[in-house]
């Protein structure tokens, strides 16, 4: 029974950790960050008032502001992937007490560990959630005021 349990649990981390290579094409001759933050969409899109505003220049000045910002996207991205170890964590402690066991010992040994799977990361998810949250608030006040100094109206802020 550990076998299985832990085959299944190894299957689902593992299944929880994936992620893509570079894109192929252009994309990928520049450097690894550059082609894997080129390649996610934008965790965040201001909303400006594109009255009299020349779209080409504006898309360069948010690829500007962006690139300014993301240190803080990388943060948010990070803990996302974080929120979701955790939740993969808590399903797996849940799912663990599903399995059937021959003695009360072993019961309640199980019982124990899949408490504790689930708290643990329940804990994790949640510490994820408030820091990406918070990630993605930065992220946002430092594209918008970023626009602000090069003169966009933003609608939103």
């Amino acid at each position: 029974m550990r076998i299985i349990f832990a085959l299944g649990l190894g299957l689902l981390v593992a299944g929880c950790n994936q992620t893509t290579g570079p894109a192929p094409g252009p994309v990928a001759a520049a450097s690894d960050t550059g082609a894997a933050q080129e390649a996610l969409p934008p965790i965040y899109e201001p909303l400006v008032d594109m009255h009299r505003v020349n779209p080409v220049k504006y898309r360069r000045d948010l690829a500007e502001c962006r690139q300014q910002a993301a240190p803080q996207e990388a943060v948010a991205r990070q803990a996302r992937q974080q929120q979701a170890a955790g939740t993969a964590i808590a399903v797996a402690g849940a799912a663990a007490s599903f399995i059937p066991v021959s003695s009360f010992r072993q019961a309640y040994t199980l019982g124990n560990a899949t408490d504790a799977a689930q708290a643990a990361g329940g804990a994790v998810a949640a510490s994820g959630a408030m820091t990406a949250d918070q990630a993605t608030a930065d992220y946002a006040l430092v594209v918008n005021t970023c626009l602000m100094h090069k003169r966009y109206r933003l609608l939103r802020g």
